[in-house]
């Protein structure tokens, strides 16, 4: 009894220690913290992202003013041109809810994307409860933390100076087109196709499959399933402005 019980605390991971393994071995993460509940997880995340912003402000801001700027062509295109005494007030304020999303990405995107995860689960026959789907969307956002770092190793080694808006700093394909010339669902779908969109369907997965003791078909099943819904809700906004 007492050497199972030695080889059980062993194999327990803490919260810090699953959030950085889960980049390179999910499945291990999953099945040793399979019964955790995802609040520590959402708040460890969440203060390193808080963390990350206030250290690399400086670095990020060329994208963010940027993306405003596109936004604004955006609205002109569509005959809603800002007031000229408006834009200033108006990119400070766009650029405040830009950092709160982010700085809120795991609480956000755990409880929504656990939400989706659970609906995936429940069509591809992987059916969990919706508490352990919140804790494998939650822990499946680590890799949007390392998006935000690589958006900030690309402020200070590249030129911003002539950036046109975030997806210059995406690693996927969104970052190869003029996001003034391309409509916004195809921005859209192109931002959501890049590696770290594709780490976190990959650990959604992975996560599906090891807690809902299925077989990994049915966990990318799920996790396409999730993304699918995710990118329906995306897509409308997208569409309508």
């Amino acid at each position: 009894m007492t050497e199972q019980t030695t080889a059980g605390a062993t194999n327990e991971g803490g919260v810090f220690e699953d959030i950085l393994e889960v980049l390179w071995a999910p499945a291990a993460v999953f099945e040793r913290s399979r019964n955790r509940g995802a609040g520590m997880y959402m708040l460890v995340l969440t203060l390193v992202i808080v963390g990350l912003l206030v250290a690399t402000k400086s670095l990020i801001q060329p994208y963010v003013d940027a993306n405003f700027d596109l936004q604004l062509i955006k609205m002109a295109e569509q005959g809603r041109k800002m007031p000229a005494e408006a834009v200033e007030s108006g990119r400070r304020i766009g650029g405040y809810f830009l950092y709160a999303t982010w700085a809120f990405t795991a609480v956000f995107a755990g409880l929504i994307g656990g939400v989706l995860t659970w609906l995936g689960a429940k069509v591809a026959g992987a059916a969990m409860p919706i508490g352990r789907a919140i804790f494998v969307a939650t822990l499946a956002t680590v890799p949007r933390v390392l998006g935000i770092l690589a958006t900030a190793i690309q402020g200070a080694v590249l030129d911003t100076s002539n950036v046109t808006s975030l997806f210059a700093a995406s690693v996927g394909p969104a970052r190869f087109v003029d996001p003034a010339k391309v409509d916004n669902v195809v921005l859209t779908l192109l931002a959501t196709f890049d590696l770290f969109g594709l780490w976190n369907l990959a650990i959604t997965a992975i996560g599906v499959s090891v807690i809902a003791r299925v077989s990994r078909g049915a966990g990318w099943m799920a996790s396409f399933i999730a993304l699918a819904l995710s990118l329906l809700f995306s897509l409308i906004p997208a569409a309508l402005f």
